[in-house]
């Protein structure tokens, strides 16, 4: 994952995948209790219908990255779930939450101590490939340290790690992305109604403390806003706040209507309907991963997504138990639904924010079957 969001170059080609095979054919022979979720089944056979029925360049790769996607459900996504995929998830989900808190971390003293190497593609981008990573990585370590600090015993860690939140969420103001601003503060607004379910006016004092606190210290941030003023300007001078996305949303819904039912073929785009693709590598630009999905494998793939995400956010807002984890959980997950309205990542797999979306999907199945111990999703 680290080479799919930072800024270092890593290319293992086919080897990646291999690997991923070898260590899931381990899992899948040690584990116990083996299961498929059906409703990502159905998914999977929508997008193979999608591809059988459709006329697809082949500069696309479509049965190669469908292949790439079934290596990633498996593995980390909802597709199966067993006793020694849980616990390998479970670990993996430690090691990638800190992971992020410190890239993003690092990325914030290097934009403070004015390092050029921090500014890459999209202006301020850290140690990741491009600023439209680093707002969304942003978002999900600002939701992390809230859930470390809010889990946290000792008064100086829980301090220390809200201060983390705090500055992870100037990150993803600095890198102007107003879907990951908007995301992360869903994602935050779930959370802390999770933690205070059945405790309305809690809830209430707390957001309007933290809105107050943020008010009051706009001024020591304000100059962390200076890109998406930019980008706002910008839009208000096009009359339109959606100026760099209509026209993606616009030929997604074209797609759809062409073929509503298995759509116009999986990780792929119709060439007659738009040019924004690269023949060479075959790389889209969707715009909108939920269009993308309606697009690409139509109403058969899309209602089976739309009704496991239910299924989830039914789950978790229920979920008493492990009511700390699953507030975590909700959020980042509502992270994502949020952002992919405007990134269309959903099947683009070798994408780090493909990988993170469906190994929280592959977290809250797990949680679903197996209680959890909340200590191990903290530092």
């Amino acid at each position: 994952m680290v080479a799919q969001i930072s800024s270092f170059e890593l290319s293992l080609g086919n080897g990646y995948y291999v690997i991923l095979i070898v260590v899931f054919a381990i899992l899948l022979i040690m584990g116990k209790g083996f299961r498929f979720n059906f409703l990502m089944l159905y998914l999977a056979i929508a997008g193979l219908i999608s591809i059988i029925f459709n006329e697809i360049p082949s500069f696309f790769k479509p049965y190669e990255r469908f292949a790439a996607f079934l290596i990633v459900m498996g593995l980390f996504g909802p597709l199966i779930r067993n006793s020694a995929l849980q616990q390998f998830r479970l670990y993996l989900f430690k090691i990638i939450n800190s992971l992020i808190v410190t890239m993003v971390i690092i990325s914030f003293v290097g934009i403070v101590a004015g390092f050029p190497s921090m500014v890459g593609r999209g202006g301020f981008a850290g140690l990741f490939n491009h600023s439209m990573m680093l707002g969304p990585m942003a978002a999900i370590a600002m939701l992390i340290c809230i859930s470390w600090g809010n889990t946290s015993n000792n008064k100086k860690k829980r301090s220390f790690f809200l201060i983390l939140a705090a500055i992870s969420f100037i990150t993803c103001v600095a890198a102007g992305s107003r879907a990951a601003l908007l995301a992360g503060v869903a994602g935050g607004l779930f959370y802390y109604y999770k933690v205070n379910q059945g405790k309305l006016s809690r809830y209430i004092r707390i957001i309007m403390l933290i809105m107050a606190i943020g008010i009051l210290s706009f001024p020591l941030w304000e100059s962390y806003t200076e890109r998406i003023i930019e980008k706002m300007t910008y839009a208000e001078d096009q009359g339109d706040i959606l100026v760099t996305r209509e026209a993606l949303w616009t030929t997604r819904l074209l797609e759809f209507e062409k073929s509503p039912i298995y759509g116009i073929g999986f990780a792929a785009v119709d060439t007659s309907l738009t040019n924004k693709y690269d023949a060479k590598e075959g790389k889209i630009e969707p715009g909108s991963s939920w269009l993308v999905v309606l697009s690409m494998v139509g109403l058969l793939g899309f209602i089976p997504l739309v009704f496991l995400l239910i299924k989830y956010l039914k789950f978790l807002y229920k979920e008493e138990v492990m009511q700390q984890f699953s507030a975590l959980l909700g959020a980042l997950l509502i992270l994502c639904i949020v952002h992919m309205m405007a990134e269309g990542y959903v099947f683009s797999a070798g994408s780090g924010l493909f990988f993170i979306f469906w190994f929280i999907m592959g977290m809250i199945e797990q949680t679903k079957k197996y209680q959890i111990n909340i200590e191990y999703s903290t530092i």
